[in-house]
């Protein structure tokens, strides 16, 4: 399988674990376009479990975009274009759409939500939903 990957060509740093992310999500579409019932993603942080559909690795249409992912794609727009600027975030986002959040302390009290910003550094590791 070939992939490409875009971004924003005055980003020089590169959050790696985002870029594995991502390139496991588009690997999973693949993989799962016969199945009828797609498996979920599962991403376990320090404090809970957060589940959802998928990732998104498609390019984003910004007039269909849940409200929170419409500000961080204009906001990540309007940092890299400030000039004479060096900085580095090693921390990726990654917008999650309809996410169930379901904490370790209290498993019975599932927050859901239409969009939601994980920031990368906060993920211990991933796994799928059963078959």
């Amino acid at each position: 399988m070939n992939f490409t990957v875009t971004g924003h060509e005055m980003n020089q740093y590169q959050d790696m674990k985002k870029l594995d992310i991502v390139i496991i999500q588009a690997m999973l579409n693949e993989l799962q376009k016969e199945k009828e019932k797609k498996r979920k993603i599962i991403i376990v942080t320090s404090s809970s479990y957060i589940v959802t559909e998928k990732i998104n690795t498609e390019e984003p249409d910004k007039k269909k975009l849940p409200l929170l992912e419409r500000a961080v794609l204009e906001s990540e727009e309007v940092t890299f274009r400030m000039e004479n600027q060096k900085f580095i975030n090693m921390t990726g986002m990654i917008v999650l759409n309809d996410v169930e959040i379901i904490p370790f302390t209290h498993p019975d009290k599932v927050m859901k939500k239409e969009s939601f910003i994980l920031f990368t550094d906060h993920i211990l590791g991933i796994t799928l939903s059963e078959d």
